[in-house]
């Protein structure tokens, strides 16, 4: 598993199991196992952002799927449900230690994810519809720092049909209110 940055393990104060196993199941979650993706997709939802409360393993998760993105690889579904779950979740003042000083995981976690943005959207072509849909989840909530969101879920209202257009629809109308208001109701 190959990060872009140096983490500290020891700063990772709300892990419920060893920092080395993150790398694992990590690798899982993006492996070619749809049953093994989606094991490790859980397990790691309870280590970053469990039940809407971020933690600081977060971090250091994003940074490896992130990293993994910015390299080409095109994410799972399972990876972009986790991407969502972290944005989605809150918990101010979460800290992860680097190696030179410590990230707020927040504002972090939400850079890392916009910066990713162009080649997950790239990927959400349709072809794989599971994700597509992860993607559609994802995105209303980053409208209000892209304007490649509202863009993307127009044209995919427009060019596709069925469960695949309603889901772009529905994450239109969340991405046309972030837009307007800056976040969701």
């Amino acid at each position: 598993m190959i990060f872009s940055r140096t983490w500290e393990w020891d700063s990772l104060e709300t892990l419920s199991i060893p920092a080395a196993e993150l790398r694992t199941h990590l690798e899982r979650l993006l492996g070619e196992d749809p049953g093994e993706r989606t094991r490790a997709g859980r397990l790691l939802y309870c280590e970053v952002a469990n039940q809407g409360h971020l933690y600081s393993a977060a971090a250091p998760c994003i940074d490896a799927l992130t990293t993994r993105a910015k390299a080409g690889t095109p994410l799972t579904a399972q990876s972009v449900s986790l991407l969502e779950s972290v944005l989605n979740a809150r918990n101010a003042g979460v800290r992860a230690g680097t190696a030179d000083g410590s990230v707020d995981v927040t504002s972090y976690c939400r850079s890392e994810i916009l910066a990713v943005l162009p080649q997950l959207l790239s990927h959400a072509d349709g072809t794989d519809a599971e994700y597509f849909r992860e993607v559609c989840y994802l995105i209303p909530q980053l409208a209000d720092s892209s304007d490649e969101v509202v863009s993307f879920l127009r044209k995919a209202v427009s060019t596709f049909e069925g469960e695949l257009r309603q889901a772009a629809a529905e994450a239109l109308e969340e991405a046309e209110e972030v837009a307007e208001e800056g976040h969701m109701q």
